[in-house]
């Protein structure tokens, strides 16, 4: 329901007006909402209006960076050139792309097979990005992953301070400081990881373009069998473990942390590129890091989400409770693929 009102709010802030698509070599006969952007029905087929919420250098790279990956991997999402030949369209108030309609289906994440196929595509499109340019954005997070571990450990034990400084204490509060000493424990245990890998090294060899963001519904199956990534609106150049780890803890959840499907995006992965056991450190390290835990205690005591007290308390509940689920997977990864 959250995300149906935030997107009813994102939506209002669209210039829908026939003025903005004279911009397009394109006739628009209907414009439907879904998600936070329009769906087009135009003359030349189905359209995706999108307002980005970027700046321009951003969106010259993320454009400039598809075209180069999609001389070895083209099944990525297109966008349209307005009538000026640009891939944008500024307009009163906003910046506006239109994208290209891509036929097929949401990956589904239960299915190992869809998995398979999913991770085999993302070591492509991995490759298919090492030649972006990596020195003329702000969009980089190489290098940074040690230093980022250190500041969100302290940000850990703050609020462990500002829990047990509070007198009438939440249920927040008493559930944050049940579960910290462990979540701490996992960010020490990844950068202990980062320490001992060829991190820096691995950094100036083998970046490339990171979705950032691979949801189910980012990975599409077409219907000519290809898998094709959509909506790069988070990427970033980082290395490749970074959307290695964010797939595999996307698909155990969907899979109550069964190591099986781990396995199946590892085996996808490297029918195409293979990880050597310091690159495997490293994605480890990325697996670690108790993301959910760490967000959910941020956005409450550094109040930067408009959520109820009893939604916090359970959001946080639902991820610290599956701590031993989540240990039991660290541990069959780490001797499936850094003892073996």
């Amino acid at each position: 329901m959250e995300y149906r009102y935030r997107d009813k709010a994102y939506l209002s802030h669209y210039s829908l007006d026939t003025k903005l698509f004279d911009y397009f070599d394109f006739l628009v006969e209907d414009a439907a909402p879904i998600r936070s952007v329009y769906i087009l029905n135009t003359d030349k087929g189905l359209k995706i209006l999108k307002k980005v919420d970027y700046s321009m250098d951003e969106l010259g790279f993320l454009y400039n960076s598809l075209n180069i990956i999609r001389k070895k991997y083209p099944y990525v999402i297109n966008f349209r050139e307005s009538i000026d030949g640009k891939p944008y369209v500024k307009y009163e108030d906003g910046i506006y792309v239109v994208l290209d309609i891509i036929e097929g289906r949401d990956c589904v994440f239960e299915n190992p097979i869809d998995l398979k196929k999913a991770a085999s595509a993302l070591a492509k499109l991995h490759m298919a990005g090492e030649e972006v340019d990596i020195e003329n954005t702000s969009r980089k997070g190489l290098g940074k992953l040690m230093e980022k571990y250190e500041e969100k450990l302290r940000a850990m034990e703050k609020y462990k301070e500002i829990a047990n400084m509070h007198v009438n204490k939440s249920e927040f509060d008493e559930i944050y400081l049940k579960y910290a000493d462990y979540y701490i424990s996992c960010i020490k245990r990844a950068y202990t990881y980062l320490e001992k890998s060829n991190y820096k090294e691995l950094c100036r060899l083998k970046h490339t373009l990171c979705h950032h963001d691979l949801a189910h519904h980012n990975i599409l199956i077409g219907k000519d069998d290809n898998v094709y990534f959509i909506d790069f609106d988070y990427s970033v150049v980082d290395l490749p473990y970074h959307d290695i780890s964010n797939i595999i803890t996307k698909a155990i959840k969907h899979n109550e942390w069964d190591i099986g499907f781990a396995n199946v995006i590892m085996e996808g992965y490297m029918e195409n590129r293979e990880l050597s056991r310091d690159e495997i450190a490293v994605l480890y390290a990325y697996l670690l890091f108790p993301q959910d835990f760490y967000d959910i205690a941020s956005n409450y005591y550094m109040k930067t989400r408009g959520w109820e007290e009893d939604e916090f308390r359970d959001k946080l509940k639902r991820k610290a409770e599956y701590m031993e689920d989540r240990e039991k997977f660290l541990k069959e990864f780490e001797n499936r693929w850094l003892q073996a």
